[in-house]
């Protein structure tokens, strides 16, 4: 069910909540909104999206005529919205994030936008064809592509995407002696293999495996360059189960085996492992 609705607004909305939910369009004027006791201003342009059971109000703002659009929509006919390509912008609408679309984010071009999608939304026929209930929530769903967008969902994700890769580096730095798989790195950051595998080379230019693999590398050069244990002791110290492996990596990284590396080290001193290793 899909249930839109222009009013002028001529008196405060006190808190309430209910089972749809409710994207709000300010067409006129602005408002302020309060979700969840925060406040939100919003001016002609620019939208709020409330899921199902937040508590809300709407309290006029000026003393100018001030216009909205409600659009509901109950959790199953939403769900119906949903595709390979918006399922995560909407599952993450529906948990509660990006509210409000932001201001400083919004440009003059995709305000009007979503100010004409919501005049042709107040157009469409109130027939209940499925043809004309089609093409009002192809309406709706612009609007909530939009909604998204401009409340800065790749900037946030793109934030977010950055700590986490982080955070999985420095769990691989801290673990990699393990028998590590690209499973148990995903799990430190709780997102799927596939997902997780995609962000970590975009983040770094490595996979997980060459980026353990580097890592392990790198341990075994300042090892070699600070003690006289045995190369196959710190190969297996490293995380290195397979010591043909273990060569061909090293050398492959440094461009030497790893007693010519030692050697080189003795000669020429820590200061040229340290910016190799580097």
């Amino acid at each position: 069910m899909l249930w839109t609705s222009s009013v002028v607004l001529c008196k405060n909305i006190e808190q309430h909540h209910h089972n749809l939910h409710e994207l709000v369009i300010c067409i006129k004027g602005s408002v302020n909104i309060y979700i969840n006791d925060e406040l939100h201003k919003l001016s002609a342009g620019h939208s709020a999206f409330i899921p199902v059971q937040y508590p809300h109000s709407i309290c006029i703002d000026s003393q100018a005529e001030t216009k909205l659009l409600f659009a509901c929509i109950d959790p199953p006919s939403f769900d119906t919205l949903s595709n390979p390509t918006n399922r995560l912008f909407l599952n993450t609408l529906s948990k509660g994030e990006f509210l409000i679309n932001n201001g400083h984010l919004s440009t003059d071009d995709s305000s009007q936008e979503i100010l004409k999608i919501a005049n042709e939304i107040k157009a469409t026929s109130s027939a209940t064809s499925p043809l004309h209930a089609s093409l009002k929530e192809n309406l709706y769903l612009r609007l909530l592509l939009i909604h998204v967008s401009n409340a800065g969902y790749e900037q946030k994700t793109t934030a977010q995407s950055s700590l986490r890769m982080t955070k999985a580096q420095n769990w691989i730095h801290e673990n990699y002696a393990m028998d590590i798989t690209l499973e148990m790195v995903a799990n430190q950051v709780n997102i799927s293999r596939s997902h997780f595998a995609r962000q970590f080379r975009q983040h770094t230019g490595f996979s997980v495996i060459e980026y353990l693999l580097k890592v392990r590398c790198d341990a075994v050069a300042k090892i070699l360059a600070s003690s006289n244990t045995d190369i196959t002791e710190v190969a297996f110290a490293t995380g290195f189960s397979n010591l043909s492996h273990f060569y061909r990596h090293f050398k492959r990284r440094y461009g030497i085996t790893p007693g010519a590396f030692r050697q080189m080290v003795k000669h020429q001193g820590t200061t040229l492992a340290a910016e190799l290793i580097e």
